[in-house]
């Protein structure tokens, strides 16, 4: 008699081994959810600049790009370094002006919905934020929208020795 024979005919272990699955794989969701996995951390800061890239400082993750700072108007900037260890900025990141408005306003809606649930995710703002952020490289003059092909090209991060196998995203 193979498995599939004796687990048809005693429901009671069927029922037995399939709620044990389900609580191992909700105890592992759940450990990893809350500290288990020690190679992830939240990321709470990211880098900012005010300069085109040339510098850059860390500030709140979740703010809206572009905000002013110091009466110069900040941007997030992505920084990465490859084999050699040293870091540069790849690209730089906003929102349109147009969107920015639309982003806060849908932002607000959501987080009036939520209440002052942390973990809620503004839809609405996420959908406009990936429709309308602006890229570009440090030392290009014109942005461009992320979704586009050119735009796809700017995130595309290579290392200037080609070693891509070294490329590390840098956060504060």
């Amino acid at each position: 008699m193979g498995i599939r024979e004796k687990l048809n005919e005693n429901p009671g272990i069927t029922t037995g081994i399939t709620v044990g699955i389900i609580v191992i794989a909700l105890g592992a969701i759940v450990w990893q959810l809350f500290g288990g996995g020690d190679n992830f951390s939240p990321v709470t800061q990211m880098y900012y600049t005010t300069d085109d890239g040339q510098t850059y400082f860390a500030d709140d993750a979740n703010r809206i790009s572009p905000f002013e700072k110091d009466g110069k108007e900040a941007v997030r900037c992505y920084v990465f370094k490859c084999s050699d260890g040293k870091p540069f900025v790849a690209y730089l990141e906003r929102l349109s002006k147009e969107a920015r408005a639309k982003y806060e306003a849908a932002l607000k809606a959501e987080q009036a919905k939520q209440g002052d649930n942390p973990g809620a995710i503004a839809m609405d703002a996420d959908m406009i934020a990936m429709e309308w952020t602006e890229v570009k490289r440090p030392g290009d003059s014109k942005w461009v929208l992320r979704r586009t092909r050119e735009g796809e090209q700017i995130v595309l991060v290579t290392c200037p020795d080609g070693n891509n196998q070294a490329l590390e995203l840098v956060v504060p």
